[in-house]
């Protein structure tokens, strides 16, 4: 399903799906992203995707536009999604130059983002008073 070039990876951890994107990613590698981040939202086993960037050393416009799709999918499917770093300079660069960083949920860690997750699926269960 994935390209065997450990350029884009799918685990769970705890309740959230996790998708690990590395080195490049360009317009050849859409479909295996897009894959990677549909079978992270609708994964049964979990409630919330990270979607972490650290080893992302090159995203393109194609990248980005799947990225924002993927959150508008996961706001429509009141399911917690967050963009976690540290961001390369390219990558932090087209966040900023498209005004994506305004709109996306990103944390600057990983560690960040599953703290973000972790809030957001706590106040989603937690009862009301």
């Amino acid at each position: 399903m994935f390209p065997d070039d450990n350029k884009i990876e799918l685990s769970l951890m705890e309740r959230v799906a996790v998708v690990t994107l590395r080195h490049e990613i360009d317009i050849q590698d859409a479909s295996a992203v897009t894959a990677a981040l549909q079978s992270a939202r609708t994964h049964r086993d979990t409630d919330a995707t990270l979607l972490a960037v650290d080893e992302l050393t090159f995203a393109d416009s194609t990248l980005l536009g799947l990225i924002l799709h993927t959150s508008t999918e996961h706001e429509q499917a009141e399911r917690p999604f967050v963009l976690a770093g540290p961001f390369h300079t390219s990558v932090q660069r087209v966040l900023e130059i498209t005004g994506a960083a305004g709109v996306l949920p990103l944390a600057d860690t990983r560690e960040e983002g599953f703290q973000q997750l972790r809030a957001l699926l706590d106040a989603t269960t937690a009862p009301s008073t």
